[in-house]
């Protein structure tokens, strides 16, 4: 057994180091991870997405090496090995030692588990939180000891600081209760009263912040959960069905490679299960997702398939607890091998799409044109440059890449930028780029005159074997006192 986990030990290495390396063949960051760093940077409580705890995370990591966005990426990882390290401390719970390291293994075949990573983001932080909060949780349940409960209420504390979906896994723990017939015991124990008070602590600054703003990430819930293209009552059918589809093509290697060891390894029934961890586990495996597809089946919106990204945690552990398998060693170290060859194929492709891809998202040289932008400002006024008007794209790259410290107003919305200064951003005006005249116009409807007229600029987006593809964009200048001279 010690070999097995050893092996599953090295599996942990491989993926982190293999995910830290191939997305180095970007030259830039994906938009949520510039933008995450950008939220926290200005260290607030609350942005026009999500709360805050992506924010303070990137921004901190990113300080702490010196500024260099290259270690974002192994950022995402820890949270990814924390995440898979949990889900095999929770799988101990109900699993022999055996099972428990395959179907923490399994996480690795689920796309959410690799090819996803490298963008980090809120979805990567809740791969991490979500098994942290259920085994905790776990714990509390089945020993009620002080320290289980308390670290319970901590880590849901920053799940909720991360992204308002944790509250799916809140709701997948409170039918496990009402199941269990054990909301009355809980009721009486002032331990889960400590860890709902540490938890409401943690988040109370956070709702502060968003009563005094307005509940602008709200806005953004919103426009996120559209009711798509699709205006007829199969809606409620097909946008639920797209999202569970979603969420098991996306583990299909994982849910191959275990098809494939119980066709080999099938076997009858015979151990007792705990009820109470039975409805645990399906409750924590199946009732996330469920809740999301509900949600589209009754209103009829459609649901994001990334959302999903912390939902699928318990499925490995699921499958061994509910499949009858039999599992050896000789079966577990085959499971391994194949895990890492899933692992060598998700970054095989996204090593190939990182070197033949012209997208500006990948192949944007971010630091040559942050200095081209400086150098426009620098060219046209002697006031020193304090606020780029872009969409999230540009904006975050000159924020983050000049020179000297430049404050995004993105889409030029003072909104979606809680640390916008009105009577600073007068007196000093902005640069403003824009992807195309659509975009510029809306800046000119907007300010009105203040907005000089749009000039050209081409960018080049260049692949690894030479391809290169241009995009024509448009900038100008927001110099409110031009107006103010002219009349």
């Amino acid at each position: 057994m010690q070999k097995i986990l050893r092996k599953f030990i090295w599996l942990l290495i491989f993926s982190f180091v293999v995910w830290s390396v191939v997305p180095l063949l970007r030259l830039s960051l994906s938009m949520d991870t510039q933008e995450a760093i950008v939220w926290g940077k200005y260290c607030l409580w609350g942005t026009t997405k999500h709360p805050p705890f992506s924010g303070w995370a990137a921004y901190w990591f990113y300080h702490l090496f010196a500024d260099s966005d290259k270690v974002m990426y192994a950022l995402s990882q820890i949270f990814v090995i924390l995440g898979v390290v949990y889900i095999y401390k929770l799988a101990r719970c109900f699993l022999d030692e055996i099972k428990a390291t395959a179907a923490a293994a399994l996480q690795f075949g689920i796309i959410y588990y690799g090819y996803s990573t490298p963008e980090f983001n809120v979805n990567v932080i809740s791969v991490g939180l979500w098994p942290i909060c259920a085994y905790y949780f776990w714990c509390g349940y089945t020993r009620n000891r002080w320290s289980d409960w308390l670290l319970f209420g901590v880590f849901v504390g920053l799940n909720l600081l991360n992204k308002y979906v944790g509250a799916m896994l809140l709701l997948a723990l409170g039918i496990f209760v009402l199941s269990d017939k054990s909301i009355g015991r809980l009721s009486k124990n002032i331990k889960v009263y400590a860890a709902a008070g540490l938890a409401v602590l943690l988040i109370l600054p956070h709702i502060y912040w968003l009563w005094q703003n307005d509940f602008v990430s709200f806005n953004y819930i919103s426009s996120r959960s559209h009711g798509g293209e699709i205006t007829s009552f199969w809606r409620h059918v097909i946008y639920p069905l797209k999202f569970i589809f979603a969420q098991i093509l996306f583990a299909a290697p994982a849910l191959l490679t275990f098809a494939w060891l119980w066709h080999k390894n099938k076997t009858a029934d015979s151990a007792q299960k705990s009820v109470t961890q039975r409805r645990f586990v399906f409750c924590t495996a199946v009732v996330p997702a469920a809740l999301f597809a509900l949600i589209c089946l009754v209103s009829g919106n459609a649901a994001k398939s990334m959302w999903g990204f912390p939902c699928l945690f318990m499925w490995g552990i699921a499958l061994f607890y509910f499949v009858p398998i039999k599992i050896s060693a000789e079966t577990a170290n085959k499971l391994l091998n194949t895990m890492f060859v899933w692992v060598s194929l998700f970054a095989l492709a996204y090593g190939v799409q990182c070197a033949v891809t012209t997208s500006q998202r990948y192949r944007t040289d971010v630091r040559q044109t942050a200095a081209q932008f400086e150098q426009i400002w620098a060219q046209h006024t002697d006031k020193p440059l304090k606020y780029v008007g872009a969409d999230v794209w540009f904006g975050d790259i000159v924020a983050l890449y000049s020179s000297h410290e430049i404050k995004p107003m993105i889409w030029m919305n003072p909104q979606n930028n809680p640390w916008f200064k009105r009577d600073d951003f007068e007196q000093s005006g902005a640069l403003l780029i824009a992807t195309d005249a659509g975009e510029y116009a809306k800046y000119r409807q907007m300010y009105g005159k203040a907005v000089s007229a749009p000039q050209k600029m081409m960018l080049e987006f260049k692949n690894y074997l030479g391809k290169t593809k241009t995009k024509e964009i448009l900038y100008g200048f927001y110099e409110p006192w031009e107006v103010e001279n002219a009349e």
